[in-house]
């Protein structure tokens, strides 16, 4: 899976930073929109998010931006990474629409919990859009099993505690911690922040 913030370093290269995503072989493309205020993202992302900002990306924007790169033919999943917020805004039901009929696949949504999540859940599952949640490594065994019977698509593992960032280590119980939920789980387990 292959992350990209919609409007870094511009709007117009989205295309073809997507096709080099799909000529380098990835599996899923993770599109980011842009915001002001991150909770998860680290400075790599912080300074994307700015920068696509500053050029005036919205969420109605990365939307046309998908279905630009379903036209250009980029067939693979797309998933929208974006905080609670501008789905808010754009109104839940309506952005879980919108996203479809763009060409979203799936929707990821690090601020918001299984807990607050059944408006989202319940306007995303008759659109087809996956509801895809995170689990981290001080996750304990009753709140994965909440996230894996939440999650559609995917499961997201947050490989350790902070924000997204290159490391040049990864925790060394990560494997443990991911073969503990495959045992929960029928659903692929992505690995992220830190990789």
């Amino acid at each position: 899976m292959a992350y990209l913030t919609v409007g870094f370093p511009t709007v117009r290269m989205l295309p073809d930073l997507a096709r080099g995503c799909v000529d380098g072989g990835v599996d899923l493309l993770e599109l980011g929109i842009p915001f002001s205020d991150p909770l998860a993202d680290g400075p790599t992302i912080q300074h994307a998010s700015e920068r696509a900002l500053a050029q005036g990306v919205s969420p109605s924007l990365v939307l046309r931006q998908v279905e630009g790169l379903r036209r250009h033919g980029v067939a693979l999943p797309i998933a929208l990474l974006t905080y609670y917020n501008p789905v808010v805004h754009h109104g839940v039901r309506r952005f879980c629409r919108d996203a479809v009929a763009a060409g979203a696949d799936g929707l990821i949504v690090p601020d918001l919990t299984p807990e607050e999540a059944m408006e989202l859940t319940a306007a995303a599952r008759p659109e087809g859009l996956d509801t895809i949640f995170l689990a981290a490594p001080t996750s304990p065994r009753e709140r994965l099993a909440r996230i894996v019977r939440v999650s559609v698509g995917f499961l997201y593992y947050v490989s350790l505690t902070g924000v997204t960032g290159a490391r040049r280590m990864l925790p060394s119980e990560l494997q443990r911690h991911v073969r503990v939920i495959q045992g929960m789980t029928d659903l692929p387990v992505c690995v992220g922040f830190g990789v």
